[in-house]
């Protein structure tokens, strides 16, 4: 496997902004030829930081399915939108541009994002296709095209009853109830957003279970195809509810039924890249 660590620097990103690549390698002993599909993780972090939770412990398990993996190390606050959105974009050209040399199926690329990264990932889902995304990044509309959409307990609504205030001030500044109606999801969903795995704990303290449903709504109108599962306990940002995302000090970072969140991608990740 090869790893490799490529900074990002449009306008306004942070020098901390860099795709962390996780390649896996191509033997002439087995495989010989195979264009492997790549996922793009975005972590969450309320769009303060980006959590280690939610990076190389996924990406693990997605190398163990034979996906290359990227991580996205994108700049939050005080950078504001679109900076996160135009680096992912960004990312996705970038994989795109190198497919050759690594071995990657361009029709086969995902985004996946957690919590606030979910939101960014979603944001992806609703403006890949907008004229001001491939005009920042010097690319063609179609290049930016994915073929899914991984959604781990996202940040989605500016509704007052459901939203994650801290994720929408992050990411809008101070003048974010202004804004903030321009980055509700569910508000903004087309035809173009992508078939979509999503899940969600009705138990969520932080970001409600609301935020998925009203996207899961807003999917259907659109008539996208959706994987949803509702877990009925769980804390915010179990990433992989396990061990290997677990601390010590917090127990309730073990969740047994939400571990099953990770095989049921798995089977839908093979059934779209038949």
């Amino acid at each position: 496997m090869q790893y490799k660590e490529v900074p990002i620097q449009l306008e306004g990103s942070q020098d901390y902004a860099r795709l962390c690549l996780y390649l896996l390698d191509i033997s002439g002993e087995y495989q010989l030829g195979l264009r492997r599909p790549v996922v793009i993780i975005c972590p969450g972090g309320a769009y303060e930081r980006t959590s280690d939770r939610e990076a190389e412990p996924v990406a693990v398990q997605l190398l163990a399915m034979g996906y290359h993996v990227a991580v996205l190390r994108y700049s939050t606050q005080p950078s504001r939108f679109p900076t996160s959105l135009l680096e992912l974009a960004w990312s996705v050209n970038y994989v795109k541009e190198n497919a050759q040399s690594w071995n990657v199926d361009t029709d086969n690329v995902f985004v996946m994002g957690f919590s606030a990264g979910g939101h960014l990932a979603a944001s992806y889902g609703v403006f890949w296709n907008k004229k001001f995304i491939s005009k920042a990044i010097h690319t063609n509309t179609d290049v930016l095209k994915i073929k899914g959409m991984i959604l781990c307990y996202p940040v989605i609504t500016s509704d007052p009853d459901y939203m994650h205030e801290g994720s929408f001030i992050n990411l809008l500044g101070e003048d974010y109830p202004e804004k903030k109606d321009a980055v509700s999801i569910e508000k903004l969903v087309t035809k173009d957003f992508p078939k979509t795995f999503l899940w969600h704990t009705y138990t969520d303290q932080s970001v409600p279970v609301e935020n998925s449903l009203l996207l899961a709504m807003a999917l259907r109108r659109a008539d996208i195809s959706l994987e949803l599962h509702i877990y009925p306990e769980g804390r915010h940002g179990l990433s992989l509810a396990d061990e290997t995302t677990s601390s010590c000090e917090r127990r309730d970072e073990l969740n047994v039924p939400v571990q099953t969140w990770i095989s049921l991608l798995k089977t839908w990740l093979r059934e779209l890249c038949r």
